[in-house]
């Protein structure tokens, strides 16, 4: 926007009063409209252009608050418990999935040794055919038939992980560390077991139908999908959240209310 010229223009607060405007500030000068016609008068000063497009967005003057840049709401529960963002919940499901696997391992050791020591012979037949000049071995076929059986173990000790954090207190490991934790929309109580298992089923929905031809796929994609929603969604739900009746909250609610009622009071309509 170009500057405006100083003079008198109309008073911002009183249409029936002119405010001298120094070229950078209004200043205390007011002096009124005592003749008719006196708003067009220039008195020295180039014509007024119209109000809407006369005055710069932060132009302080008397009774005049400068508009603060608006910072985005946060998203809360109808009864204002901040919802979680989605890097806490995936650092959550990362942190939740390194210590199921490491409980699994050794439970289901059995049937993933063989597979683990067909990869670990490949990986060094590949790293002595580079140090003799010798050709690549093929990938072993036995590489690509991963042991169902692990994966059902796998399921099984995540799904008893899961499920009883999340009715007992509504937190897994993952969600203690990252300070959230899930509740059920109509209060701040834990899930109930057939909440906390539907949630389950469709969080691990690929998991548990992986081993199918061409549903994995399918499921595969839904699991993505699922996962990305809340990012996109005004109530921070995936699809097991909001088929479940449940939100993942931060656990700090007094904060989350300070931060709300402070963003509200900056907020300028």
């Amino acid at each position: 926007m170009s500057e405006q010229a100083s003079g008198w223009y109309p008073d911002p607060n009183d249409p029936d009063t002119l405010r001298y405007w120094d070229g950078i500030l209004w200043t205390d000068r007011t002096m009124p409209r005592i003749k008719p016609g006196l708003e067009q008068s220039t008195l020295g000063a180039p014509p007024q252009p119209p109000v809407q497009h006369q005055y710069p967005q932060n132009m302080p003057y008397p009774g005049h608050h400068p508009a603060v840049q608006t910072r985005p709401m946060i998203a809360v529960t109808p009864d204002g418990q901040q919802l979680s963002g989605w890097w806490r919940r995936a650092a959550a499901f990362v942190i939740d999935n390194l210590i199921t696997f490491a409980i699994a391992v050794p439970l289901g050791w059995t049937w993933l040794s063989p597979w683990v020591e067909t990869y670990r012979d490949f990986i060094s037949d590949t790293l002595d055919a580079g140090r003799t000049g010798g050709s690549t071995p093929d990938v072993p076929s036995a590489l690509f038939d991963f042991p169902w059986q692990f994966g059902a173990v796998l399921v099984a000790v995540y799904f008893v992980y899961e499920v009883a954090l999340t009715t007992w207190r509504g937190q897994t490991v993952g969600k203690m560390i990252t300070g959230i934790k899930v509740r059920r929309e109509s209060d701040e109580r834990p899930p109930t077991l057939v909440a906390a298992i539907y949630r389950f089923v469709v969080k691990q929905v690929s998991s548990i139908f992986g081993m199918i031809p061409l549903v994995s796929l399918l499921v595969g994609v839904f699991q993505i999908v699922d996962y990305l929603r809340p990012l996109s969604d005004r109530m921070k739900q995936s699809f097991h959240d909001s088929w479940a009746q449940t939100y993942v909250v931060r656990t700090d609610r007094r904060a989350a209310k300070a931060e709300q009622q402070k963003r509200s009071g900056d907020h300028t309509f």
